[in-house]
């Protein structure tokens, strides 16, 4: 009775055995969804990390969605998602949304996540809120000073230096500028305005500062004394060319010459490449009592509150964030640098020679703020714009932002 006793337990544990890993195979057979905003080429990258987690989690499909329509409004459908109870698992960001979203309870806490990765430090600033991560940083980016090469030997200047100071900066737009015989430009040396740069670059470059954080309390600061001061050198570029356009600037006037220098992001740099122009990359100067104002910033992917399987989702997103995942990623679609910092510095030592002034400039580079879009895109440049066309004064100009970011920023993140 015994030994029958013996072998029926077996024979039922064994029988439970095979039932358990029946469970168990169905149980990991999971669908995870992925937004994904930033256009296809974003949507290809996604589509190929996904492909990376599932051969490496066998009985997991992830499928990468892609979402119409800009950043700010795939941000906003992911919300009205969210707020519905009908979120993705898993959803691309972009970065300087994610503290917003954080502080109206709209994410789910990675700190843990991501333990014991690291990150570009720009990136990291930008997804941490009160001491958690709320994202984790997808690419990055930082910004400088580009050189034609062309341009610059002819105007009989070195373009593998940088300019010191902020008069040497002028001193050197004196000598690339060009008139045409009617008077008006056929050249500039740089239209400080325009570019990957903008406004709040120019606000750090003088020292400035455009926020204050206190735990989770963030107020816009946009009329501090040294962006006042900023603005008024701007004005004085403006009164210059006396017009806000005096050529195509930016990185499509580096490409076609009608500009010498511009104030550009990384991403630039494979553009210009491919359309064989000579260029190099440094620093942009700053006056005394200021510092470099390069920025980071990138996107992100995030797990929305209120998924259905929480674990799975943050090691989904955990997978994009390690440095095996964003290296081969990067040699898969290099356009964009990633955000991961063993990775950044791994994909650093091959890359084109015109990237070197603009990688040691990463430590450096400045988070961006909250409300990023709203802060800079929408109120800080047309502002600006409007000093340059001497319109607005300075102070008036800034007085204007403040007004607006300070109620928007009382909406998220409370008095």
């Amino acid at each position: 009775m015994v030994k029958r006793g013996a072998v029926f337990v077996t024979a039922l544990t064994v029988l439970c055995m095979v039932f358990a890993v029946g469970f168990a195979t169905v149980a990991a057979a999971e669908r995870l969804v992925v937004w994904v905003g930033d256009g296809q080429p974003r949507l290809n990258e996604y589509q190929f990390v996904c492909q990376m987690f599932e051969k490496e989690n066998p009985g997991i499909t992830v499928e990468a969605q892609g979402q119409a329509g800009g950043q700010g409004q795939v941000m906003e459908k992911l919300a009205l998602a969210i707020a519905a109870g009908a979120p993705p698992d898993a959803s691309w960001l972009e970065g300087s949304a994610v503290l917003e979203f954080a502080a109206q309870g709209l994410l789910m806490d990675v700190t843990r996540a991501v333990a014991g990765l690291r990150f570009a430090p720009a990136d990291e600033q930008e997804m941490t809120l009160d001491g958690r991560m709320w994202a984790v940083p997808y690419h990055t980016a930082a910004r400088g000073l580009f050189k034609r090469i062309d341009l610059f030997e002819q105007a009989g200047l070195d373009p593998y230096v940088d300019p010191e100071t902020l008069e040497t900066l002028w001193a050197w737009n004196q000598k690339l500028t060009k008139r045409n015989p009617d008077g008006t430009f056929a050249q500039a040396g740089m239209v400080p305005w325009v570019g990957n740069w903008g406004a709040p670059a120019w606000i750090w470059t003088f020292g400035g500062k455009l926020i204050d954080i206190q735990g989770t309390k963030v107020t816009p600061t946009a009329t501090y004394h040294k962006n006042v001061e900023a603005f008024e050198w701007l004005a004085e570029w403006g009164q210059f060319f006396g017009t806000r356009s005096p050529v195509a600037a930016g990185w499509g006037g580096l490409r076609d010459g009608t500009v010498a220098m511009s104030a550009e992001s990384t991403s630039v740099v494979g553009r210009l490449i491919d359309a064989n122009v000579p260029f190099t990359t440094g620093r942009v100067p700053h006056p005394p009592g200021g510092q470099n104002g390069t920025w980071g910033g990138g996107t992100a992917i995030g797990v929305p509150f209120n998924v259905k399987n929480p674990e799975l989702s943050l090691k989904l997103v955990r997978f994009f964030g390690e440095a095996r995942v964003q290296i081969e990623r990067f040699s898969y679609a290099p356009d964009v640098l990633p955000a991961n910092w063993d990775a950044l510095l791994a994909v650093g030592r091959r890359l084109p020679k015109e990237y070197q002034g603009l990688l040691d400039q990463f430590p450096e580079a400045r988070a961006r703020t909250p409300l990023w879009i709203e802060y800079y895109v929408n109120q800080l440049n047309p502002n600006m714009n409007q000093v340059v066309e001497g319109r607005k004064t300075p102070q008036q100009a800034l007085n204007d932002v403040q007004i607006v970011m300070e109620a928007r920023f009382r909406d998220v993140f409370g008095d």
